[in-house]
């Protein structure tokens, strides 16, 4: 290990960037170690080749706009672009601080052009964006989202609000399970509730619990001590499980439907593809004049990725799991709202170890809440299929299952040994799920891989490809390092296929076709703030080519809602 780094003192990160930066991330608390802040990228190869800086650090902070203004402002951002090519190609966390996004395509393109001269395809590095525009939390969050897992985060970055009931999820001695005692808590601050709220005329009429506010004076939160055990909850509608049964006993909205986008193999879009269905939903029924009000809820307690998908963070289900009553009222306040895709957004916990206390029995009394509350739920879940909360929740709970895959045998194989389990009788230790309302969509598809049409059919045991998403890994990456998720909508391969996905989730719910709007901004996921110029780079489908075209199922090829005639 080098003199400049010690185990307490964390991993290093190097800062070429504004001393804005350099003094944000030393202040921030955060268990790393802030090697002394380097002016220009040749400054930076210096101090490591004399030893200044430590050359076993694997996290690297860039500025889109350093040296901005001045008269080697071009020769510095070239220096950069070669630089994050050179990190991010060594597998470093490389992180951008971007102060000036309508500049970002010039760097990106500078990018690409210093990877194809060094041969490195651009598509095979990873590189994140710390969108400084926006203030140094959600900058913070940036790194959090990516570092979570290897380093250790000060409670008030975890939370995002010091007011937060998420505190009480970090366990002083991570070797004891369940949570910290709450009877000595004060009680937080109500949630405001979400930015566009949710039309009264979709709360059951006469609820007391859509009326009522709750007051200092509400019954003490449900004791939950240190080395309690966790993981099982009290039954459904008991006096301290939060749950209510005349809630419970109420019928969902008239036309409901409940989606779960899953999977057997980490990486294949899942969360992505949930998200973008849910969107494509309530765009495509706004614009064909009768709206549909969805929300997706992040069934993945210990890896969810909603939340670093639209960059919002808190509150998550967890604030509403250790309030004393799981009303309508107090799961709308717990909502976040994402006016870009139009949709609400339920986040997972943000702490993996929290996971046990929000249980299957918690998240069925959730959902059954929100199926009163929007007419379409969409619920994204872990890959861990035999998992309770997808076993017992997600899987029953819906009324459409989509199965994702992507184009590599791994996958698909992976795919089969699912849903032969997904599928066999409860007799068979199954769980015993009908074929007739689960669909697959092949996710990521590209021509000319080695993967055929019947392997695709075969390894679905006779379940209907239902959907076709193309790659287009660098616009999808861009507009998920920005947290503009929305133009991938616009998209001129990946919008018609999600809107098409959403017709026929959804048939006969007046969901308008896909019509392009601005073609120009779709190459990289940032309308509005790139070149007119700028080309569009995506890749074909599975279905152009020499591969054997999928078959999709269409409304005249159904039976109930994906099961062929």
């Amino acid at each position: 290990m080098s003199d400049h780094m010690t185990a307490s003192q964390g991993p290093g990160v190097i800062v070429v960037a504004e001393p804005e930066v350099s003094a944000l991330l030393t202040a921030s608390g955060v268990a790393w170690n802030v090697q002394k802040r380097m002016p220009g990228i040749a400054d930076m190869w210096a101090a490591l080749s004399g030893g200044e800086l430590d050359a076993h650090s694997r996290i690297l902070v860039f500025s889109d706009s350093l040296h901005r203004g001045e008269p080697d402002e071009g020769s510095e951002r070239e220096q950069t672009a070669r630089a994050i090519v050179a990190m991010a190609n060594a597998k470093a966390h490389v992180f951008v601080a971007v102060w000036h996004s309508t500049e970002l395509e010039t760097l990106r393109a500078h990018i690409d052009r210093e990877a194809a001269a060094m041969g490195v395809a651009p598509d095979s590095i990873t590189i994140h964006f710390m969108p400084m525009e926006k203030g140094e939390r959600e900058a913070l969050e940036c790194m959090r989202a990516v570092l979570d897992a290897e380093i250790e985060w000060p409670l008030e970055h975890i939370v995002g609000m010091e007011e937060s009931l998420e505190a009480i999820s970090i366990i002083a001695d991570p070797d004891l399970a369940g949570i910290p005692s709450l009877s000595d808590a004060a009680p937080a601050a109500p949630m405001p509730p979400p930015a566009a709220s949710i039309p009264p005329s979709q709360s059951p009429a006469g609820s007391a619990a859509s009326t009522s506010d709750p007051s200092p004076s509400s019954p003490a939160m449900p004791h939950l001590g240190i080395g309690q055990q966790t993981a099982s909850e009290p039954p459904m509608g008991s006096s301290t499980s939060g749950a209510s049964q005349e809630l419970l006993a109420r019928p969902p909205l008239p036309g409901q439907v409940t989606i779960t986008v899953t999977s057997s193999k980490g990486g294949s879009g899942k969360s992505t593809a949930a998200l973008l269905l849910a969107a494509s939903i309530a765009r495509a029924s706004k614009e064909g004049g009768k709206p549909l009000s969805v929300c997706v809820v992040d069934m993945d307690t210990r890896d969810g990725q909603v939340a670093s998908l639209i960059g919002k963070y808190m509150p998550t289900a967890l604030n509403i799991r250790v309030q004393p009553v799981w009303d309508e009222l107090t799961i709308r306040r717990h909502l976040v709202f994402e006016e870009a895709l139009g949709v609400h957004a339920l986040l997972a916990p943000i702490r993996p170890r929290t996971a046990d206390t929000v249980g299957p029995e918690f998240y069925r009394t959730i959902i059954r809440s929100l199926q009163r509350m929007f007419d379409v739920v969409v619920m994204d879940t872990s890959v861990q299929y035999l998992d309770p909360l997808i076993a017992k929740v997600c899987l029953p709970e819906a009324t459409e299952v989509l199965f994702i895959t992507t184009l590599a045998s791994t996958a698909v194989q992976g795919m089969a040994r699912a849903l032969r389990e997904i599928t066999a009788p409860a007799e068979e230790s199954g769980l015993g799920i009908s074929r007739d309302k689960i669909g697959i969509i092949v996710n990521q598809s590209v021509a000319g891989v080695g993967m055929q049409r019947e392997q695709i059919l075969a390894a679905g045991l006779g379940v209907p490809v239902v959907g076709v998403i193309p790659l287009a890994t660098k616009d999808v990456l861009t507009a998920t390092n920005l947290h503009r998720m929305q133009t991938l909508l616009d998209h001129p391969l990946i919008g018609p296929a999600y809107n098409e996905l959403a017709r026929t989730c959804l048939p006969g719910r007046g969901l308008a076709e896909f019509e392009m709007k601005n073609q120009n901004s779709m190459s990289t996921g940032m309308a509005g703030d790139v070149s007119p110029a700028a080309p569009i780079t995506v890749e074909l489908p599975l279905s152009v080519d020499a591969e054997p075209e999928l078959e999709l199922a269409s409304a005249s090829r159904k039976k109930g809602l994906f099961r062929r005639v």
